[in-house]
């Protein structure tokens, strides 16, 4: 989308469709059309730059405090919706009402920004936030943003936590490292085209409904459960080389099965009332914690994946299982395996494979499975008598 270099004339309403296209048609989200606002009232003139001339924040709010990054000694130039200008990397404006305004922002070089932020709290394993990280900042009710190309060979942080934006568009952005989305949950589209430094993604509780990670090979700390979107699809293409932790929970909807055999370096998995089914097969010699009830595996493969001493958690309560391996692990120390179709034999081989490893002080409920056999009995005694709580049906 262009506009001519300059527009005058336009009333509100005008701009008004301008964001509303904005917001709904994520193939603007690249455009950059820029615009700002001369006054906060409904009679405003919009002035329109070339789209590759500034990047435009859209925000409804009575305020608006931004905080930039940059290195070295850049130019700096605010244009905000009342008119008014600022030099500052962390400027506020007080428009003195609520209403829908078009601020600019134009650095030169462009390549001294290296952070943006809109909101950001330190939610959801985030930096604590602080001058040395990402500072902490109230969400800046910002509903859209374009010209963000511009910055695109340049910035590593973005931070828009809890504003209501509705889509962004990262292609090509190659050193950019983090982005933080805690509670967008406006935020329906998100591009990662081409992404190669890209190591934290949190989109907890925002709309996205298809995820495209295949072009984010160094992707290592995945924060996507709660989607609001009636369905939710990841693409991971072969991403998963340095993943530790993969966090998707609370997505009934979701479609597929995630590749849980392509993360070698795992910690924790979590996928509670994911809609997953099948076998969950995980191999990593790393893993710490997985969540996974709530869903319809009907068999989970987890040999090797808890060394000695590691004191390991596994929650895969209700579900289908109906055979559970849990050889080679006298790290796992926390298991909860209830409400799943486990026959007596299978049960008593739970129980023996733990009482084998001879460890102290562990949890396990087997209950709403098959009742364990006499033997089985006897290895469930020995845990208890070694500190363990021990349920069976």
């Amino acid at each position: 989308m262009r506009f001519p270099n300059r527009i005058s004339g336009i009333k509100f309403a005008g701009l008004l469709a301008i964001i509303i296209l904005v917001v709904s048609t994520p193939g603007c989200m690249s455009s950059g059309s820029d615009k700002s606002n001369s006054s906060s009232g409904p009679d405003a003139e919009v002035i329109a730059s070339t789209p590759e001339a500034n990047i435009t924040f859209v925000t409804t709010g009575s305020s608006f405090s931004p905080i930039i990054t940059v290195t070295g000694n850049p130019e700096i130039k605010w244009v905000f919706g009342d008119g008014s200008t600022s030099d500052s990397p962390a400027p506020t404006v007080n428009f003195g009402s609520k209403g829908t305004r078009a601020n600019t922002l134009v650095v030169t070089p462009w390549s001294a920004v290296t952070k943006i932020n809109i909101g950001y709290d330190g939610s959801d394993g985030g930096v604590t936030p602080g001058p040395g990280t990402i500072e902490y900042l109230e969400q800046q009710n910002v509903i859209a943003v374009t010209g963000l190309e511009n910055v695109a060979p340049y910035l590593q942080v973005w931070a828009s936590s809890r504003n209501p934006i509705a889509a962004l568009d990262f292609s090509d952005f190659k050193e950019l490292h983090t982005i933080e989305c805690f509670y967008c949950t406006s935020l329906a589209t998100i591009r990662l085209r081409n992404v190669p430094s890209l190591t934290r993604l949190c989109l907890e509780s925002c709309d996205i409904s298809y995820l495209d990670l295949s072009e984010a090979p160094a992707l290592a700390d995945l924060r996507g459960a709660s989607q609001k979107s009636s369905t939710y699809t990841i693409n991971w293409g072969t991403t998963g080389d340095h993943i530790w932790h993969v966090c998707v929970g609370a997505n009934p909807h979701m479609t597929g099965t995630l590749p849980s055999d392509q993360f070698p370096v795992l910690e924790d998995f979590f996928v509670w009332n994911g809609n997953q089914s099948g076998t969950l097969h995980l191999d990593s010699k790393d893993l710490y914690k997985v969540r996974a009830y709530d869903n319809h595996y009907s068999a989970a493969d987890l040999s090797g994946c808890f060394p000695a001493g590691r004191r390991a958690v596994v929650q895969i309560y209700n579900n289908e299982l109906t055979s559970l391996d849990i050889s080679d692990d006298p790290g796992l120390i926390h298991l909860n395996a209830s409400g799943n179709l486990l026959d007596q034999t299978a049960v008593d081989g739970v129980l023996q494979t733990l009482d084998s490893y001879g460890t102290n002080g562990g949890y396990l409920d087997l209950s709403g499975n098959a009742a364990p056999s006499s033997a089985g009995t006897a290895y469930a005694d020995n845990l208890i008598a070694r500190g363990w709580e021990v349920q069976s049906s």
